[in-house]
């Protein structure tokens, strides 16, 4: 049976196990019961083994039943335990086909293997050109061969032998199966009967220390009360005698007297023992820290052993004495030792012994530490032998750190005659790693394993501060910014420390290593250096240099975050493509969006080894970058000089602040201004330079100061000269003065709302120039412009931030040469001008009845100019209003010039018309259009004629003046019909002559005031025509194309006129040759809906 389960698992060595055993292990408790249990006869009638029936379970040992004989016993087998089948142990013959199969993949890979490892013979070169024949001589070849035949022939063999077993098992399975059931019972019989034996054997040896032997009392009494026994034997010993103290000191003597012949005559001394006394019989040798040992000798012969005395240690903690047990272990060892190798060999004795000691000592006060204290689960010694390893750090990821302290041998270098002598030695381990050069001193004298422990710990810290400090100046090569400072207290764990300071930082940053952890700590303590001890100490492999220096940046960058909150400075992201506008020293990176300086602008600093880096960047919009953030994109940068000082001048060492920030925020609008500035200065190609002020004695000013308050000087000519104008000459000094004063009213603005920037500019005069309106300028705060007794100009104006104001200020400056200009003008005709501002201008030209003008200028020019006249409803200019204001924007060069003179020349016409037109009401027999403000047509319809007439003002030059007049002519109107002797009437008309008009046979000239008597005589004639027929009219009102006929005005409003007419008429030659045309004007509604300054805003107010 045993054959054929080996031969059925031949090479299955690990699924091997004796199914029998371990069946016979789980079967054991039953049989145990069917061997000596109370349910089977013993002696009786059923063999001892054999189960009873359940009616004879009353029965005693012995005893038996009478009802039944042994002949009518069953001669059923009993039901043997079959468990065995359902056991992890019985394999399937699958599994075995399996492993085989396994088994023959692995012998087939060994088999190549092998085959590939024998080299390659070469074969020997034919003579002649003969080529070898079929036959194999080669012996790697044959070898291979012979490998691989062997491998077939085992496989077919086992292959062979699991057909068989398959063959075999398919007939005769039940039968195998029950034959494994009996071996089973078989084994588990035997087991219970060994276990049986072998337990009653444990008993009876356990029952020894339970006998009590028989007291004896009356001898123990006997003994205790009279010190003697009858019953204890005399050995009859013979006592010496005592000595006498002359005897004892004579000994004494001797034996110091042969101890010093020996050992100064006749012993080779270790070398390490020739330091000894002798003394009360006994020589005294003494090693400096391990142990003083007495040795003495029984006679004067030279071969005669020492004998050991004492031993007592030379270092601490140690024992005083040796204690009995430790004296019975060390006395028979070191006599033998010193019969045996003399004083040599208990010297090396003695040695090893100290040496083992010393560890010993030394692992069980690591024991102690690493089971209470600080140092639980941070340190992990290991007793080995005569080695101790302890590991520190334990709770440090990353590789391990160490040290063993052991016994070298102490061989010395080569060709040295020395003998070896072992002592105590320390090998460091760093991170897995031997530390070979680091000089570790411990104290062998007093052993302090703690001391020891930091020791290596503080060379540990000293090193990895000392990695890291190189790394950092490695970092800041080219940048003297960052200051690292490194300090050791003679290798001490808690003296090491790492100072790093970066400009801007509050206080340096301290590096320690906690001693008993190995984890950094860094101070003071904040968010952004616990994210960075964290770091440190959750990655063994970090770069400790970079996250250090990235530390360092981020704390002053958290710094220069807080600042910026109070101030309400918006921090946004910027984009990943930006990275490279920042130079490639910069750690960390800030963008902040700025009250007043809109979404284009922000502020941005970079922090880095070698310091701050603040630039002024011209952003994009928001965008969502490839993870679904906002960020910006920078499209310019420019850099701001800056440079954190105190008073002194020194390096400022506590940190930004709010002052400083707002400092940067001036800075970086003058860097804006000045930029946006320069840019048109330089497209335009006018000439300008920068201020340079001197530079503080103290240092306490900083570039940055310096550039807020740095003014532009401009080229005056460079800036106003018209590109076509050659006649061109400058009013005020070439140099003009231009200070940036920053946004205004900043507090109240939001990040990113845009606000505006104050410019002032200062200029000087040219003699002579802008003197009429340095006499009518309007002093109030709304103009912006004011002027002083020598001749100089201030100007302010305000611009949106970031945005270009060159173009602004050259036309704020053209607008004052207008302004100059039209006062001028105005004044030359005699107007009275009662406003006087960049923004507007009212004059009255006439006084009876009141009549004004008011022009509303835009934003520094740039835009139409509005006209009201006034009063809006009795103003007799309300007619042409929209014609006027046409004409003041024009592009001619001289649209105020002609607006001015054209005015006292209409005025006459425009009330002559206003009375004809209330003449006519009734009748609605006139209509008057104009066609623009020089340009007009009068047409009469029935009951009168059908007639129309167009008068026109035109100029006639007459050396350097032109002199303007009114002409009156009739339309042709064709298809008309004429009242009979209107040809001869209008005829002689126009051959008459009247007051300041004359005719010219076919139409009349007259001037501004002769235009009225002219109209009159015109009128009359016309009337003279009326039709008797009272046609009813076919409107309500008279027809004007102008808008509602106006009230007329009192009668005595015409020759209350006549002076102001005739002043008006003295200068008729600044009038232009030909007016300028324009459309229909709008009525009085339309011209009452300008409103002064409506809509208009004013961006300038007066300086202080």
């Amino acid at each position: 049976m045993e054959q054929q389960t080996s031969a059925g698992s031949l090479g299955l060595k690990k699924d091997g196990t004796n199914v029998q055993d371990q069946e016979g292990k789980g079967a054991v408790g039953q049989q145990l019961a069917h061997t000596n249990g109370a349910s089977h006869d013993r002696n009786g009638g059923h063999a001892n083994g054999t189960p009873l029936s359940p009616a004879n379970m009353h029965l005693s040992n012995g005893d038996h039943s009478h009802s039944e004989s042994a002949a009518d016993a069953p001669s059923v087998p009993p039901q043997l335990d079959d468990s065995w089948r359902h056991g992890p142990s019985n394999k399937s013959m699958g599994k075995l086909i399996d492993r085989l199969t396994q088994q023959t993949y692995h012998d087939l890979n060994d088999t190549l293997a092998k085959m590939s490892e024998i080299p390659q013979q070469q074969d020997a070169p034919q003579t002649n050109g003969l080529v070898p024949g079929q036959q194999d001589t080669s012996q790697a070849s044959l070898k291979k061969k012979e490998i691989l035949m062997t491998f077939l022939n085992d496989t077919r063999d086992r292959f062979t032998k699991m057909a068989v077993l398959s063959d075999w098992a398919r007939n005769n399975a039940s039968e195998m199966a029950q034959l494994i059931t009996v071996k089973v019972w078989q084994d588990a019989q035997r087991a219970a009967h060994a276990n049986a034996a072998y337990s009653i054997g444990e008993i009876k040896r356990k029952m020894i220390d339970f006998k009590v032997p028989a007291p004896n009392i009356e001898g123990a009494m006997e003994l205790l009360a009279t010190g003697k026994a009858s019953w204890i034997p005399d050995l009859g010993y013979i006592p010496p005698k005592r000595l006498t103290p002359q005897q004892l000191l004579k000994t004494l003597k001797d034996m110091n007297f042969a101890l010093a012949t020996r050992l100064n005559l006749h012993e080779d001394l270790p070398p390490h023992m020739q330091d000894f006394q002798i003394a009360d019989g006994r020589a005294t040798f003494h090693v400096p820290g391990e142990f003083q040992v007495d040795i003495a000798v029984a006679d004067e012969d030279t071969s005669s052993p020492f004998y050991f005395i004492d031993l007592r240690f030379d270092f601490s903690p140690s024992p005083v004495d040796l204690h009995d047990q430790l004296r019975a272990h060390l006395e028979p060892r070191i006599n033998a030792t010193l019969a045996k190798d003399g004083l040599k060999g208990c010297y090396n004795f003695l040695h090893n012994f100290i040496l083992t000691h010393k560890i010993s000592v030394l692992a069980e006060q690591a024991r102690q530490l690493a089971r209470y204290g600080k140092w639980v689960e941070c340190i992990k010694p290991e007793h080995l032998r005569r080695t101790l390893v302890v590991q520190y750090w334990a709770t440090l990821p990353g590789p391990k750190n160490w040290f063993e302290i052991g016994i070298e041998s102490g061989r010395p270098k080569r060709g040295s005659r020395v003998s070896p002598t072992p002592q105590l030695s320390v090998r460091w381990f760093r991170r897995g790693n031997e530390v070979r050069d680091a000089q570790l001193e411990f104290d062998w004298s007093t052993l302090d394993f703690e001391a020891c422990l930091l020791q290596v710990i503080g060379k540990h810290c000293s090193g990895k501060l000392g990695a890291a400090e190189n790394g950092l100046k490695a970092l800041s090569a080219l940048s003297s910014d960052l200051k690292t400072n490194l300090t050791m207290d003679s290798g001490a764990s808690q003296g090491a420390r790492l100072k790093v300071e970066l400009s801007g930082m509050r206080a340096p940053l301290t590096v320690q290593l906690e001693e008993t952890t190995g984890q950094l700590i860094i101070s003071p303590p904040s968010a952004v250096t616990r994210t960075c001890e964290r770091t440190l100490n959750a990655d063994a492999n970090v770069d400790v240099s970079r996250v250090l220096a990235s530390c360092g940046c981020q704390t002053v960058q958290e710094q220069v975050r807080k600042q910026a909150e109070m101030l309400d400075w918006q921090e946004f992201r910027s984009s990943a493509n930006s990275r490279g506008v920042f130079g490639p020293d910069s750690w960390q990176r800030s963008m902040f969006l700025l009250p007043g300086w809109g979404q284009n602008w922000a502020l941005a600093v970079s922090f880095g080894l070698g310091g701050q880096s603040w630039l002024v960047v011209q952003v994009t919009a928001p965008h969502a970058d490839e993870r679904g953030r906002q960020v910006r994109d920078i499209k310019s940068a420019s850099p701001i000089s800056f440079e954190l000082k105190t008073m002194d001048g020194s390096s400022q060492a506590t940190g930004y602040t709010k002052a400083m920030l707002l400092q940067l925020e001036r800075s970086g609008m003058a860097e804006v201004s000045r930029n946006v500035f320069s840019q048109d200065l330089d497209a335009l190609h006018i000439e300008h330079d920068f201020e340079r002020e001197p530079a503080s004695l103290t240092g306490a000013a900083s570039s940055s100061t310096i550039r807020s308050s740095e003014p532009v000087f401009l080229h005056f000519s460079s800036l106003m000269r018209p590109i076509n104008d050659r006649k061109w000459k400058r009013w005020a000094a070439d140099i003009v003065r231009l200070f940036n004063h920053g946004i205004e009213g900043s507090e109240a603005l939001a990040a990113g709302e845009v606000g505006n920037v104050r410019h002032d500019v200062r200029l000087s005069l040219e003699p002579g120039k802008l003197k009429r309106l340095r006499q009518t300028l309007t002093r109030s705060r709304e103009t912006g412009i004011t002027f002083n007794g020598t001749g100089g100009l201030a100007m302010q104006l305000r611009t949106p931030f970031g945005e270009s104001f060159l173009e602004r200020l050259r036309r704020r400056l053209q607008s004052i040469e207008r302004l100059d200009r039209d006062v001028t003008v105005l004044q030359r005709l005699g107007f009275h001008c009662t406003t006087v501002t960049l923004s507007r201008l009212a004059f009255t030209y006439s006084e009876v009845p009141p009549l004004s003008a008011q022009l509303t200028f835009a934003a520094d020019g740039n835009g139409p100019v509005q006209l009201k006249m006034e009063p809006t409803d009795s103003n007799p200019h309300c007619r042409v209003r929209v014609s006027l204001e046409q004409l003041l924007n024009s592009k001619d060069a001289n649209a105020f010039d002609n607006f001015a003179h054209i005015i006292p020349l209409t005025l006459p016409f425009l009330k002559t018309v206003e009375r004809l037109e209330a003449a006519h009401a009734s009748k609605r027999s006139l209509a008057v259009r104009t066609r623009s403000s020089t340009w007009y047509t009068i047409a009469y319809k029935a009951p009168l004629p059908p007639c129309t007439f167009d008068l026109r003002a035109r100029g006639r030059q007459q050396g350097n003046t032109t002199s303007v007049k009114w002409h009156l002519a009739e339309a042709k109107t064709p298809g008309l019909t004429k009242p009979e002797g209107w040809k001869e009437a209008i005829d002689k008309f126009w051959h008459q002559k009247g007051d300041r008009w004359f005719g010219l046979g076919d139409s009349l000239i007259a001037d501004s005031q002769g235009i009225e008597a002219a109209l009159k005589d015109l009128d009359g004639l016309v009337q003279t025509f009326e039709s008797a027929a009272d046609n009813p009219p076919e409107q309500a009102a008279p027809t004007s194309t102008s808008g509602p006929t106006t009230a007329p005005p009192p009668t005595a409003a015409s020759d209350a006129n006549q002076p102001q007419a005739a002043k008006s008429n003295q200068q008729p030659s600044q009038a232009p040759a030909k007016p300028a045309s324009s459309d229909h004007p709008a009525g009085p509604k339309q011209a009452a809906a300008h409103k002064e300054s409506q809509g208009q805003r004013n961006d300038v107010i007066e300086l202080d």
